[in-house]
Order: structure tokens, then sequence, then C-alpha cells
């Protein structure tokens, strides 16, 4: 049984279908760039032909993580998160 990997998208924009290596170099590449959408999302399919993702982000000196696997937030959580973050910020300065 293999879960498979069926897209990469890289820093928002640039999708991957076939080579890891491929997408790690167009994050690279993204990075120099100073692209600031540092993130990559993976969209995987289970065994069980259920399809779920998951993306990686770069956030200021955290490196974090959301999807729809159990135990992750969501990217809906993830977004509410930062706006109350930005809100509070706004509030203390």
């Amino acid at each position: 049984m293999k879960a498979k990997v069926i897209e990469i998208q890289v820093c928002g924009a640039i999708t991957f279908r076939k080579w890891l290596s491929d997408a790690c170099l167009e994050y690279i590449k993204c990075v120099t760039l100073g692209i600031d959408r540092e993130k990559i999302a993976f969209v995987i399919r289970l065994p069980n032909g259920q399809v779920k993702s998951i993306t990686i982000r770069q956030e200021d000196d955290d490196i974090v993580a959301y999807g729809d696997f159990e135990g992750l937030p969501t990217m809906l959580d993830y977004v509410k998160t930062v706006e109350k973050e930005k809100n509070e910020e706004s509030h203390t300065s």
C-alpha cells in the first residue's frame, strides 16, 4: 500500500506532478527571487482513494503546517489565527 503525492504546489503558483527535485529547485528559485509566499503544498492520494493535502509554510522564524489531515489545523483555522495575531499586534502598537 502506498500514499502517493499527486501534486506539489510551490510558492502558491507553480505546480509539479512528477519530480520532487524540480519542486525543490523551484522553491529555492522563489526564495532567491524574494517571493514572499514561502510555502509548499502537497496533495496526497491515500491508499483508500481519499485525497488529502498539507501545506508547509515559512512564517517569520517558524515553519507551520496546515491541511486536512487529522490533528492539523485547517487552512481556515490558520488564516483566523494569523488575523487574530495581526489584530492583537495592531492594538499593542
